[in-house]
């Protein structure tokens, strides 16, 4: 078998307009596995049934597996936790967007 990374490891930019439009973002490629534990983030982050805190915290994770800088280094930290929180959620709606979006065109191309 031929395993091949998602994007073939190229980063994809994201706005991250609402919490610094002086901040380039990208979201990385995510492996098997990664792309596993993103989608539970996905299904948690959406289930409606879930507290407001439990659903914070998937996007919240989510956004620290995939959004890095242009080197591909995280871009934000558990440290960030609270300014997130405070800060709009477009960013990180952006983030399933787009990564489940990149992941069914790696797909549909494979």
């Amino acid at each position: 078998m031929n395993f091949k990374p998602v994007n073939d490891g190229k980063l994809t930019p994201i706005s991250l307009k609402e919490w610094d439009e002086s901040v380039e973002g990208y979201l990385r490629p995510l492996g098997g596995f990664e792309q596993l534990v993103f989608n539970d983030y996905f299904l948690e982050f959406y289930d409606e049934t879930r507290q407001p805190e439990e659903r914070f915290n998937a996007g919240f994770n989510a956004a620290l597996m995939v959004i890095v800088d242009k080197d591909g280094a995280p871009l934000i930290a558990d440290s960030d936790r609270d300014a997130v929180r405070n800060a709009s959620f477009a960013p990180i709606i952006r983030v399933f967007t787009q990564t489940l979006t990149g992941e069914i065109e790696t797909a549909k191309k494979n």
